[in-house]
C-alpha cells in the first residue's frame, strides 16, 4: 500500500500542460479558479504521507505486541528448562564414556541417569529404577495422580501412554531413580508429535474470516467505481494521464484506510486487559475470537483444579480405635469458601496429624531466595501439609519432630509390593517406642485389631470418599513394649519387632480440588449461552465427581436416553470414531458422523483421553 501510494504520488506530482489549458475556455475567473483547486490537489502531500504513517505505525504496533508476548513465552520456556544430563555413551574404540550433554543433543540409543525432581529429557524407556519410582504425567495425560515405573516388560496391546516402563519427554520424576535408554528425541517424541500435528491443521480465526469477506466484498466495489470512471473518461475522451487519475482516485476512495489501524489498536487494547488478568495473548487477533467462541473445552488438572494433591478430609476415631463399631467415626472436612480446617478440629484431629508428621517422607526446604517449598510425593506432601496446618503451622511440625520422644530410629519405605510404610519412634534406652503404618487402607486394616463392626464403619466412609473421587490413605500406630536394641526387617516375615495389632487412627482423604470460583465462572459461562467441557486424561470417576462440583454436569442425570450415554465419554469410546486425516471431511462414515452429532450435543466430560484425542474433540 505504501509503495503504490508512493508511486502515485510521484507520477502526479507535476500537473500537465494539456490541463492547464484546457481550463482557459469560458470565463477567467472561473477558469482561474478552478487551477488553483486543481494545483492545491495536486500538492497534497498530506494525505499520502498521513495514510503511510498510520500503515506503517500499525504494522510496528502489532509486531511489537506480538514480540512482547513471545519474549514472554521464550522466558518461561528458559525457566522450564532442563539441566545437562548425566550420559553414558561409547567411543571409537568402545570404551565407556560418562558425560553431561544439555537435553537437545541426546540421541536414541543414550544411556541417560534421572532421579527425584529431574524432568525428562527425551522418550526413554527404563532400564532400571528404585523401587516405588513415580512420575507426574499430568502434562501429558491430564492424570494429577502420580504414576508408578518399574523395569518389567508391557504387553504388547499396552498402550504407550499407559505403559509403566516408559516414561516421556516433558513428564517430571517425583520419586527416585531410574537408568534409561533413549529411543526418542525432539519432533519424534510423543509430546512432539502431538506438536507437528497441531502445526499441520491450522484453522483460520473468526476475525480472519470475517475481515477476508469485507476485503472481497470492498474490492469488487472498487474495482466496479474504477472501470465506472474509466468508462465516463474514455467518452470524454479525456488524455491519458487524466484517465488515469480519475480511475486511480475513484478506485483507492473506497478503500476504508482507517480499518487497519482500528481494529489492531482496539486488539491491542483488548490484549493489554488480558494481561491483567494473567492471560497471555501471542496473536492478538486471537481476542476477538474468544469473544465468539460458543464452546469452551478445558482440561482439568490444572485449570479447572489446583493442580496439586491436597487433603480434603480427615476421619478420626470418635474414641479408640478398639471401639469403632460401636462409637462410630468422626469426619471432618475443609471449610467451604475458605478451604482451611476448622479450629476446632485441632483437639479431634491431633492423633492423626501427629502421626502423619512424623511417619512422612516429605520435608520443608528452602530455596536459593530463601523461599520455603515442600519436597517429596504429592501424597507425601499433601498429608504432611494438612497435619502441618492442624498443628499450627509449619514451625509447630518441624518443633513436634525434633523432640526426644518422637525421634526416628527405623524406617520401612514404601513400596510396591507391601503398599505401605512404616515409621519407628522413641528411645529404645527408655523403653518408649511406637510404630506408625501407613498405606492402601486394606493392606493396613490386616495390621489393625478390628471387629466386623468396626471393619464395615471404616469401608463404609472409605466408600464415601471413593464416590467424591478422593484418594484414601490409612494410619494406624501401636505401642511396642519390649523393643529390641536394634530394630531390623522389611516386611512381616522379617521384622524383630511385633507387625500386628496397631490401632486404627484414621483415614486421609485425597484429592485435587478445584480452583475458587470455577463453579461460579461455569455458571456464568452458561448464562451466557457457552457450554463447559471438561476434558481430562483422568479417570472417568474422578472427572465425573469434579464436573458436578463445578456445575459441568447436573447432580442428578436422568437415567435412559442419549443425555446419560454420552455424558461422560471415555478414550476407548473415542478410538474407533477419530478422522483417518487430521480433520473430519465430507467421508466420515455416516455412523460416525452420527455419533459424533449426539456426543457435542450432549457430552460434558471427555475422559482416559490423549492428547491426540483433545485434537480431535476441539474440532
Amino acid at each position: 500500500c505504501v509503495a503504490a501510494m508512493g508511486g502515485l504520488l510521484l507520477f502526479f506530482s507535476n500537473p500537465t500542460s494539456e490541463a492547464n489549458t484546457e481550463h482557459k475556455v469560458g470565463g477567467e475567473s472561473v477558469n482561474n479558479s478552478l487551477v488553483d483547486l486543481e494545483e492545491a490537489e495536486s500538492d497534497d502531500y498530506v494525505t499520502p504521507i498521513l495514510l503511510s504513517v498510520i500503515i506503517v505505525a500499525t504494522a510496528m504496533l502489532q509486531w511489537y505486541t506480538e514480540m512482547l508476548a513471545e519474549d514472554a513465552m521464550e522466558a518461561m520456556q528458559k525457566m522450564a528448562g532442563t539441566k545437562p544430563v548425566p550420559v553414558v555413551r561409547r567411543d571409537a574404540a568402545g570404551n565407556r564414556l560418562d558425560i553431561e550433554v544439555d537435553p537437545v543433543d541426546l540421541v536414541p540409543g543414550d544411556i541417560v541417569f534421572l532421579e527425584a525432581g529431574d524432568r525428562i529429557p527425551a522418550d526413554v524407556r527404563v532400564l532400571y529404577c528404585t523401587d516405588g519410582m513415580e512420575v507426574d504425567n499430568s502434562a501429558l495425560t491430564g492424570e494429577s495422580m502420580p504414576e508408578p515405573r518399574h523395569y518389567g516388560t508391557e504387553k504388547p496391546s499396552q498402550p504407550p501412554t499407559e505403559a509403566r516402563n516408559l516414561a516421556f519427554f516433558g513428564t517430571t520424576v517425583l520419586k527416585g531413580n531410574a537408568t534409561c535408554v533413549v529411543h526418542a528425541t525432539g519432533d519424534s517424541t510423543f509430546l512432539g508429535k502431538i506438536a507437528q500435528s497441531i502445526k499441520t491443521s491450522y484453522v483460520k480465526s473468526t476475525l480472519e474470516i470475517q475481515i477476508e469477506h469485507f476485503v472481497h466484498f470492498i474490492a469488487i466495489i472498487a474495482i466496479f467505481v474504477g472501470l465506472l470512471s474509466m468508462g465516463v473518461k474514455i467518452v470524454q475522451k479525456a488524455p491519458l494521464s487524466e484517465m488515469i487519475q480519475y480511475t486511480a482516485c475513484a478506485l483507492f476512495s473506497q478503500v476504508p484506510e482507517g480499518l487497519l489501524p482500528t481494529v489492531t489498536i482496539s486488539l491491542m487494547f483488548a490484549s493489554a486487559e488480558m494481561v491483567k488478568r494473567k492471560v497471555l495473548v501471542r496473536k492478538i487477533d486471537a481476542v476477538e475470537t474468544l469473544g465468539c467462541v460458543s464452546v469452551f473445552c478445558s482440561d482439568k488438572t490444572g485449570t479447572l483444579t489446583k493442580g496439586e494433591m491436597t487433603v480434603q478430609d480427615f476421619v478420626v476415631v470418635k474414641s479408640n480405635g478398639t471401639a469403632i463399631g460401636k462409637d462410630g467415626l468422626e469426619l471432618v472436612v475443609r471449610e467451604k469458601g475458605s478451604s482451611v480446617f476448622p479450629k476446632t478440629a485441632a483437639p479431634v484431629c491431633d492423633c492423626i496429624s501427629v502421626c502423619g508428621i512424623l511417619n512422612n517422607g516429605a520435608e520443608l526446604k528452602k530455596d536459593q531466595d530463601g523461599n520455603n517449598f515442600w519436597a517429596g510425593s504429592p501424597t507425601e506432601v499433601a498429608i504432611l501439609r494438612a497435619s502441618s496446618e492442624v498443628q499450627g503451622g509449619p514451625d509447630a511440625a518441624k518443633t513436634l519432630k525434633l523432640k526426644p520422644e518422637n525421634q526416628k530410629i527405623f524406617e520401612i519405605p514404601f513400596n510396591s509390593e507391601n503398599k505401605w510404610m512404616l515409621t519407628v519412634h522413641g528411645q529404645v534406652s527408655s523403653g518408649k517406642v511406637f510404630a506408625i503404618l501407613k498405606g492402601a487402607p486394606d493392606r493396613v486394616m490386616n495390621y489393625c485389631s478390628l471387629d466386623k463392626a468396626s471393619t464395615d464403619a471404616i469401608e463404609g466412609q472409605m466408600q464415601m470418599l471413593m464416590n467424591d473421587a478422593r484418594r484414601v490413605l490409612a494410619i494406624a500406630r501401636r505401642e511396642i513394649t519390649s523393643p529390641p536394641a536394634k530394630f531390623e526387617g522389611s516386611g512381616p516375615q522379617d521384622c524383630n519387632f511385633p507387625l500386628k495389632d496397631f490401632e486404627f487412627v484414621g483415614l486421609y482423604g485425597i484429592e485435587d480440588p478445584p480452583k475458587e470460583g470455577v463453579d461460579d465462572a461455569v455458571i456464568k459461562a452458561t448464562n451466557a449461552g457457552v457450554k463447559v467441557v471438561m476434558v481430562t486424561g483422568d479417570h472417568p470417576d474422578t472427572a465425573r465427581a469434579i464436573a458436578k462440583r463445578i456445575n459441568i454436569l447436573p447432580r442428578n442425570i436422568p437415567g435412559g436416553g442419549d443425555a446419560a450415554e454420552f455424558s461422560v465419554i471415555t478414550g476407548m469410546q473415542l478410538d474407533s470414531r477419530v478422522p483417518k486425516s487430521d480433520n473430519f471431511t465430507d467421508n466420515e462414515p455416516p455412523e460416525n458422523v452420527a455419533w459424533w452429532k449426539k456426543a457435542v450435543t450432549h457430552a460434558r466430560v471427555f475422559a482416559r483421553v490423549s492428547p491426540i484425542h483433545k485434537q480431535v474433540i476441539v474440532q
